[in-house]
């Protein structure tokens, strides 16, 4: 089948079989050694990605009810296989013989096909197979995600096992690239001595990525090494707004020696990951970034989109068939003509770009919505799922914003086609299930993603008390960052939810971290804003279980830790804030 034909096979065609008879029912009381055996064909075993998937549904199975998964020929009630009838990045569910059949456009696709089986089965006391019947292909071509290594949170620090089931559970999700910096802005320069650790941090995330199928994404623009010389450095921001930031060490691309340190470094980055590839680079204008001298300004339509050009020429040299994102991050914050400029000078020349990235911290930028992408390039954007509504940052458990995220959606949903949340850590796990589903399907709604979510993760039956308990938790998170009286019976309401949830809850989601940080989030909303703060036993004993489940540091000479660590008063920083 042609390209053509199977990327216009079928847009979306899923549906929901809600009482459909199922060819069969795994863990009937027919045979007892049935009860506990789930027999899967896999149709292309060879290729690493279907073997792959394969070991993703037999452990998340066996994790969830008393069930054996087997690979077998013979017999089988599950099927696996890819279908080229099919658009590459779509599945279908549906049924051959007494099997359900799970198939995918490639074997990228069977992943997210397995996603949702695994999603929409049972597992009380034994295995129910999913009744979901139809065929889904996502309307967003980039569904990213960006990790944020830094600070010690839980990027920075978890184990490599923790990591790639992470990555797993994202890439069930449909996400389909992943984005990791090499962080030049906390380094000296390539020899110092972290310079080695966090370029193998890079590839680790990359190799984890790659073996998933997943893109594999990095960043670049004017920052670079603290040990730059004084005279190339940028002409500072002005930033009247307080909303662009002025972080790192800023170089000008308008100065010669300035132009060749920030290309030579360029070079060593792309050459530093030539052993794990790339596949796209996201250019940044802002917070690490930009200059206000004459020559570059304004930064946005001059400086930085010369230097952004000319690093991803750079970059298709060595790897020829990378792909290109130019963020508008703050564009025209305050206006200086960004926007206009960008759209006038690609409109003469921009065959070098595949993708805008547009956002802000609070509503969309106006520009893309009234007059159009400049270049009429794709829309990406890049929602903050992680520093909305507590501080510090995951410090207090799960930070579940699917309202939110659902009034941001709505304003963009017509013309985005994907985008890369940014993420500080695992808290906001929720709402990057929200996000990546949106770019899926644009029309699915955030509280239809959540209610697949929690019947996965914490079991049936407990469905609507949790969307109760998000709502509540939701509603005390905006009223405390937008410094407004935060509603103590609500937050009593929510606590006792929680305990609710909790004692019906099977072990298997209770040990689930997704449901600790939910719970301990009710446990500190209730002593902070209806108890004795977070100084009582019942807070401190929730912060030192959340300073475990994110690898916290309790004692730490990184400055900026306190961001992500949750507020035990115990633990101290010996340097910077506690």
């Amino acid at each position: 089948m042609s390209t053509q034909n199977r990327r216009t096979f079928l847009k979306h065609a899923g549906t929901m079989a809600v009482g459909v008879g199922l060819p069969l029912c795994i863990g009937s009381r027919a045979d007892e050694a049935a009860q506990h055996e789930i027999r899967v064909r896999l149709d292309a075993p060879n290729d690493p990605l279907v073997a792959r998937t394969f070991a993703i549904l037999k452990t998340r199975i066996e994790e969830r009810c008393p069930a054996r998964v087997i690979e077998a020929q013979n017999g089988a009630q599950v099927l696996l296989t890819v279908d080229d009838s099919l658009p590459l990045e779509a599945y279908c569910l549906d049924e051959e013989g007494a099997a359900v059949r799970i198939a995918g456009g490639s074997p990228q696709g069977l992943l997210y096909g397995a996603g949702k089986f695994l999603r929409t089965s049972g597992y009380e006391e034994t295995f129910r197979p999913s009744p979901w019947r139809g065929t889904s292909e996502p309307r967003g071509t980039l569904r990213g995600m960006y990790f944020a290594t830094h600070f010690h949170n839980w990027y920075h620090q978890a184990p490599e096992e923790e990591i790639t089931r992470y990555v797993e559970d994202l890439a069930l999700w449909g996400v389909n690239a992943l984005m990791v910096i090499f962080p030049m802005i906390n380094l000296h320069d390539w020899s110092d001595p972290q310079s080695e650790p966090a370029m193998a941090m890079v590839h680790q995330y990359a190799r984890v990525a790659k073996d998933l199928g997943i893109q594999f994404a990095t960043g670049l623009n004017n920052c670079m090494f603290i040990d730059a010389p004084d005279a190339i450095r940028a002409t500072r921001l002005p930033d009247p707004t307080k909303r662009r930031g002025n972080s790192g060490h800023p170089i000008c691309p308008s100065i010669p020696d300035g132009h060749a340190y920030l290309m030579e470094n360029t070079r060593v980055l792309y050459e530093k990951l030539a052993g794990v590839g790339l596949d796209i680079v996201v250019f940044w204008p802002y917070d690490e970034g930009g200059c206000a001298c004459e020559k570059c300004m304004p930064w946005g339509s001059n400086g930085y989109l010369k230097l952004s050009e000319e690093q991803a020429q750079l970059g298709r040299s060595y790897y020829p068939n990378m792909k290109t994102v130019l963020s508008t991050w703050m564009f025209d914050t305050p206006p200086e003509g960004e926007w206009q400029g960008l759209s006038d000078a690609l409109a003469k020349d921009g065959k070098w770009l595949d993708y805008i990235l547009a956002d802000a911290h609070e509503d969309f930028p106006r520009y893309p919505l009234e007059l159009g992408v400049p270049g009429r390039r794709p829309l990406l954007n890049f929602p903050e799922i992680s520093m909305w509504g507590n501080w510090p940052w995951g410090g207090v458990g799960a930070n579940p914003l699917p309202s939110r995220f659902q009034r941001l959606w709505d304003q963009v949903k017509h013309m985005v086609s994907g985008g890369f949340p940014y993420s500080e850590g695992i808290y906001e796990d929720m709402n990057k299930a929200v996000v990546v589903q949106f770019y899926w399907d644009s029309d699915r709604s955030a509280r239809d993603t959540m209610k697949e979510y929690i019947a996965y993760e914490f079991g049936a039956g407990v469905t609507d008390d949790v969307l109760a308990l998000v709502d509540l938790l939701e509603a005390a998170a905006g009223n405390s960052y937008q410094k407004q009286p935060v509603d103590t019976a609500g937050v009593q309401r929510a606590y006792e939810l929680a305990e609710s949830v909790n004692a019906r809850l099977p072990e298997w989601a209770k040990k689930n971290w997704r449901w600790e940080i939910l719970h301990l989030r009710a446990v500190l909303d209730r002593e902070r804003f209806a108890g004795g703060g977070l100084e009582t036993p019942a807070a401190e004993a929730a912060m030192i279980r959340l300073i475990e489940i994110y690898h916290c540091q309790m004692d730490t000479d990184d400055p900026y830790h306190h961001r992500v660590r949750p507020p035990l008063k115990r633990a101290t920083s010996r340097s910077g804030n506690k």
